[in-house]
């Protein structure tokens, strides 16, 4: 399921190939970039699902969503994805 291509050998399936072709991880122009091309590629979606685990630090979970709040939904506003991120 995680690899982009069944040729792709099943130990080649490591973290830097997730941050690659799965996960949304970045900098802000990276993660805009491959939100886009997710929404390019399933014909658009209505919500942007953030999924967390427990952070050790909670300042780096918070950094990570006001970094998506204030520069990375903004770069899509033309998608009509609204820039509000909603916090347990």
């Amino acid at each position: 399921m995680m690899k982009h291509d069944e040729s792709v050998p099943d130990d080649a399936v490591e973290p830097e190939y997730l941050v690659d072709h799965h996960w949304l991880v970045g900098d802000p122009d990276t993660v805009a970039r491959k939100v886009r091309d997710l929404y390019e590629l399933v014909g658009g979606f209505g919500t942007l699902l953030v999924i967390a685990h427990e952070w050790p630090d909670y300042s780096i979970w918070d950094r990570s969503m006001t970094l998506l709040k204030e520069e990375v939904l903004p770069r899509l506003a033309d998608l009509g994805v609204p820039a509000v991120v909603a916090s347990a």
